[in-house]
């Protein structure tokens, strides 16, 4: 156990997974300067940037995925990323890859989807537990097998 900003912290390590849906105009450049700031701070993981926006799964120390959040709210458009955490025993991650992709979640469809223009209705928990309860409610889970396995619903 460790303390970290007077909390006792159980795990050393933080793993990051969160995902924005904000154009990005030119998705090579963007890359391109994330991994080197990713690099500097030290983080390892995976993020897919598209035109659309990104998706990632970082990990490293508490100290460095703080300021892996705190730069990321510092670019124009994710000041309101949400990142979901996780402590671990052990770094998942022994590198840092910053890719940029045509989409950021692969539903490899005909026509694009712009979730900026077009999406489903958003639910509170208990509107949400009722439509799953529902049998004419389809779930679509899009993440990747780590994410699934930190956690899904039946």
């Amino acid at each position: 156990m460790q303390l970290q900003g007077g909390i006792f912290m159980s795990k050393p390590f933080k793993v990051l997974l969160y995902y924005k849906y904000t154009p990005i105009e030119d998705p090579e450049v963007f890359s391109q300067e994330h991994l080197a700031n990713c690099k500097r701070l030290g983080i390892k993981g995976r993020i897919l940037v598209g035109k659309e926006g990104f998706n990632g799964t970082v990990a490293g120390t508490i100290e460095q995925t703080n300021a892996y959040k705190a730069y990321v709210h510092s670019l124009p458009g994710f000041e309101d990323v949400w990142f979901k955490e996780d402590e671990e025993d052990i770094l998942p991650f022994r590198k840092i890859f910053v890719r940029p992709r045509e989409e950021i979640v692969s539903l490899e469809l005909e026509e694009d989807v712009n979730p900026l223009e077009l999406t489903g209705e958003y639910l509170d928990p208990k509107a949400f537990k009722e439509a799953l309860l529902d049998d004419d409610t389809i779930v679509l889970d899009t993440r990747n097998d780590y994410e699934y396995d930190l956690g899904h619903f039946r």
